[in-house]
């Protein structure tokens, strides 16, 4: 069958070998020839095919394409395909297949035949994100029907994956008595609902419930409730029988959990959970934090820490540290390329992404050639080496040499090809070949081409060799002290390099991500102790996932590795961020500036330094001098959207407010509908009182595909709902929960603003008990926001629980204390519901306290629009703070 398979799909799917088998269809690892993917290919049992129906089949796996969630595996492609006959069958077979992405990992079943029992902890999370995949499933029509451990896949980076919607429904809406006489059956029998035994056909979301209620189960006690020897007693037992309680067996599941498995269970479907959110609320209630609170501080950021939040990027981001990537100067009168360099007589280059000519799975490690070659160049005095960021964008670009050397403002591009040959003796050589393009008025020449051959272990003395090539070419003349930096090698351990690399090219700042990358760096150290710049980059991502996640343990690797890295490699650039980091995770203010001060001293032309300083000297109030530095740096990272947002937060933040909007507006014309920078234009013309202007953002901001988004997000952040037209309002009501970070406290947030400032008070106040309770459980997962409680006692005003709500809040901006990055918005919904509760002389007394700065919820230009403060509007102490004139 393989053989024939693999023929009849020959030019557009190559089959690689068989994944797996189950009683309705094989499973194969395909490479999609059209889009140079590998894919899962699942082609159905012929006799399936022949009871669905080709157009049957069609049409479900249309339905469950649409299917478009974090924790579904959406279906690629589908098709039937006719083989010949075979020595077996003489008769040619229709067979049906669909694929789906290739997930690098395994099934939930792989794992609970290698280790029985599952951690309560992984448990609970793997059947919450089923959970949201199922809720967001049935938000769409679509219930699954065959829910168990074969269809739940687990990622290599923590994450749980639903596959197979569409499949069971498109089988059991085709029962034909052919069918049942194979010996197939709709659903698997240990996982299927009473009604789903029953045969019943018209199976609701409670169906879907109940069967994770038996992987759940099976997760914590190691077998199934009603496990036996044959499918057939084994759905007897579920009509006769009441499960044994999770704790009997196992005695650390919590008693919630318990009590949510039993309710999960339960016979009759009208007493389980209704939905799939409220059994995935029951299972947080007592589970640990899941990974996707962990950022839930930026649900409701408060306009005025936009800055603090850019300080971050010392540690959440990846690879470079800091979130300030640039924007020149004018452009106005400058016809050349040079009379853009920051530093008199400097020649600008870039270096743009080498191409990998090996194996796909090798792209890591020609990025890293790339990167060192651009490293060690940056070090070159009178080069000015433009950032990664900007020069990223250009990889696989089909641009002219021209076009990119205008859009960066360079004199020269640096590009070329790796290749890492590898031989079947398990030696390895590395290939590169380099070429300098001079670019001038509307030419691009050649200045200098060579390739380079040499084996891996040479690799370092190439990027060294390319780099001091490149600078005699371009007149550059090197110090003795430069070329022992060019000749510089990080580690003499090539295993120790390749984990390093494969750790630099994750970009993912979740916790997952950074714990793969954490345990690459620390694969590196262990293979050569002596390697300072993987030390160094451990304590970068350590804090990383200390900053998501703190404790002490974390606290104390970042500390260590960051010892070794100073002692190994003081002067690394790498190093001097750890330093930053590990102060800024510490709150050491002094430390932080300290070593970017130090660091930008030893790298005057390193963006990464300039920007992180000028972030420091902004908080302490040198605002005119961070200005300067940052558009020192951006003058070398010219390409990048979120240099733009940066820099318009920061003029926004000094009441620049059409400045901001310039910078914004620049970042849109380089990434079209880029949603943060939407988010500060649309701001920087509410702290104006430009409603206006800020509604027509919206209007004409974004792309039609991401306009829902753009609705949710203006919602959710910042509590913008208010900006909404009707008519958008009205679509932010129909989204589903994934749009709304996949939090039901924050949808039911929305909502419950909405239906209150329509008036509409019943809704209003069930949304907001739903809200409150969501933030109470996700409160408890984390402990640590102080924006959390806030959000509860938001809630219950809505609610119209005030007594109970302003504790809450209370709670809130004691625990944040006065100058934390999201004080500013806890006192904004302290004021609020101050309001709610109608108690206008307090919310006053609040408000003449709060900062107004120009980029705040108190600016005078917000204070005149935003409906919170309508029941202030005729009040004189009022009208003063918002600047209204007779006041």
């Amino acid at each position: 069958m393989l053989t024939e398979l693999s023929a009849a799909l020959a030019g557009r799917y190559t089959i690689t070998r068989q994944l797996g088998e189950g009683g309705m269809a094989t499973v194969y690892l395909a490479h999609d020839l059209k889009h140079d993917r590998p894919v899962a290919l699942k082609v159905l049992k012929p006799e399936l095919a022949v009871a669905l129906g080709a157009e049957r089949f069609e049409r479900e796996i249309k339905l469950a394409a649409r299917l478009q969630h974090p924790h579904i595996l959406t279906v690629l492609d589908s098709g039937e395909v006719d083989i010949d006959a075979t020595a077996h069958d003489s008769r040619p077979t229709t067979l049906l297949y669909f694929t789906m992405p290739f997930v690098e990992g395994e099934s939930l079943r792989d794992r609970l035949n290698r280790e029985k029992q599952l951690p309560v902890d992984d448990a609970l999370r793997i059947a919450r994100e089923a959970a949201q995949a199922l809720q967001y499933a049935h938000e769409h029509g679509v219930v699954h029907r065959d829910i168990k451990p074969e269809n739940l896949l687990l990622t290599q980076d923590g994450s749980t994956l639903v596959a197979d919607f569409g499949i069971a429904r498109s089988l059991s809406e085709s029962q034909s008595e052919k069918l049942t006489q194979t010996g197939t059956s709709v659903g698997t029998a240990a996982y299927m609902s009473p009604e789903q035994a029953a045969g019943e056909r018209d199976l609701d979301a409670r169906s879907d419930i109940y069967s994770l209620g038996i992987v759940l189960y099976e997760m914590l006690a190691g077998e199934t409730p009603f496990a036996a020897a044959t499918a057939q007693a084994t759905i007897a037992r579920r009509f006769t029988e009441t499960p044994k309680p999770v704790r009997t067996i196992r005695d650390s599941v919590p008693q919630p959990i318990n009590n949510a498995l039993e309710k999960a269970l339960a016979r009759t479907a009208a007493d389980r959970f209704a939905t799939a959110r409220q059994f995935a609320d029951a299972l947080a209630e007592s589970g640990t934090p899941a990974s996707t609170r962990a950022a839930s501080s930026r649900k409701r950021r408060a306009l005025s820490s936009a800055l603090a939040f850019l300080l971050l990027g010392l540690v959440i981001g990846g690879g470079l540290l800091f979130a300030w990537r640039g924007i020149a100067g004018s452009d106005e009168g400058s016809s050349t390329h040079g009379a853009n360099s920051a530093v008199a007589g400097a020649v600008r280059i870039a270096v743009l992404p080498f191409d990998n000519l090996g194996d796909s799975t090798d792209d890591y490690f020609a990025g890293g050639v790339t990167d060192a070659i651009r490293g060690k160049l940056t070090a070159v005095p009178g080069l000015e080496v433009i950032a990664r960021a900007s020069s990223e964008e250009y990889r696989h670009s089909n641009k002219s040499q021209q076009q990119i050397a205008d859009e960066l403002k360079v004199d020269y591009l640096l590009t070329g090809t790796v290749r890492w040959a590898k031989a079947p003796d398990g030696t390895s050589r590395v290939q590169v070949s380099p070429e300098l393009v001079q670019i001038g008025d509307g030419t691009a020449q050649s200045r200098w081409q060579q390739p380079f051959d040499a084996p891996l272990t040479d690799v370092f003395q190439v990027q060294g060799d390319i780099a001091g090539q490149v600078a005699s070419a371009l007149n550059v003349a090197l110090r003795s002290t430069d070329r022992e930096h060019l000749a510089e090698r990080p580690t003499e351990n090539l295993a120790a390099y390749d984990a390093y690399l494969k750790a630099a090219a994750i970009i993912g700042t979740d916790l997952a991500s950074l714990r793969r990358a954490i345990a690459l760096d620390e694969e590196a150290v262990r293979l050569d102790p002596t390697f300072g710049i993987a030390w160094a980059e451990l304590a970068r991502l350590q804090g990383s996932a200390y900053s998501r996640l703190p404790n002490g343990a974390r606290l104390a690797a970042i500390n260590q590795a960051l010892e070794r890295a100073q002692s190994l490699a003081p002067d690394a650039a790498e190093t001097y961020f750890a330093r930053a980091q590990a102060a800024s995770v510490q709150n050491d203010t002094s430390g932080l500036r300290a070593a970017l001060e130090a660091g930008a001293a030893r790298y005057p032309t390193n963006v990464d330094m300039l920007r992180g300083l000028a972030v420091v000297q902004f908080r302490q109030a040198h605002s005119d001098s961070a200005i300067v530095l940052l558009r020192r740096a951006l003058a070398y990272d010219p390409r990048s959207v979120r240099s733009l947002r940066t820099l318009g937060n920061a003029l926004q933040a000094l009441g620049r407010s059409a400045e901001a909007r310039a910078a914004f507006r620049q970042g849109l014309q380089i990434a079209p509908g880029d949603l943060r920078a939407l988010e500060g234009l649309n701001v920087s013309y509410l702290t104006d009182g430009d409603l206006p202007g800020a509604q027509q953002v919206i209007a004409e901001g974004t792309p039609v595909r991401d306009r829902a988004q753009l609705l949710a997000q203006t919602a959710i952040y910042d509590d913008r709902f208010w900006v909404l037209t009707p008519e958008q309002q009205d679509t932010v009501l129909t989204l589903p929960l994934a749009l709304f970070d996949g939090d039901p406290g924050a949808q039911a947030m929305v909502f419950a603003e909405i239906y209150h400032v329509r008036g509409n008070t019943a809704l209003a106040k069930r949304w907001g008990d739903s809200a409150a309770t969501a933030f109470q459980a996700e409160a408890k997962a984390t402990p640590s926001d102080p924006q959390l409680p806030a959000l509860v006692g938001l809630g219950m005003a809505y609610a119209g629980r005030y007594t109970e709500a302003v504790p809450w809040v209370e709670r809130g901006l004691a625990q944040a204390g006065p100058n934390a990055t999201s004080s500013s918005y806890i006192r904004y919904v302290l004021i609020r519901v101050l309001l709610l509760a109608n108690h206008p002389d307090e919310a006053l007394d609040l408000l003449d306290q709060a900062d107004r700065r120009p980029d705040s919820y108190f600016a005078p230009g917000w204070l005149r629009i935003d409906p919170a403060y309508a029941p202030l509007r005729g009040n004189p102490r009022f009208r003063k703070l918002a600047g209204d004139e007779g006041a």
